[in-house]
């Protein structure tokens, strides 16, 4: 089976990382304040989620596979 090009493997780490993170901060937030997160929270985490997965998938360490 052909391995993923390195770029996309770790730009889909970096979009794990960022769903598992959105996903806490708007847990607390609806605990916390007990509002419910949307529209304004999960509307900006959607649209900041492209911008923060590319930059950690362009300036993670590269393996040299």
């Amino acid at each position: 089976m052909p391995r993923m090009p390195a770029l996309l493997e770790e730009f889909l780490v970096a979009l794990a990382a960022s769903t598992c993170l959105g996903a806490t901060i708007a847990v607390i937030y609806w605990f916390v304040t007990g509002l419910s997160p949307w529209p304004g929270l999960i509307l900006g985490e959607v649209i900041g989620f492209g911008w923060g997965s590319a930059l950690l998938a362009l300036t993670s360490p590269r393996s040299r596979d």
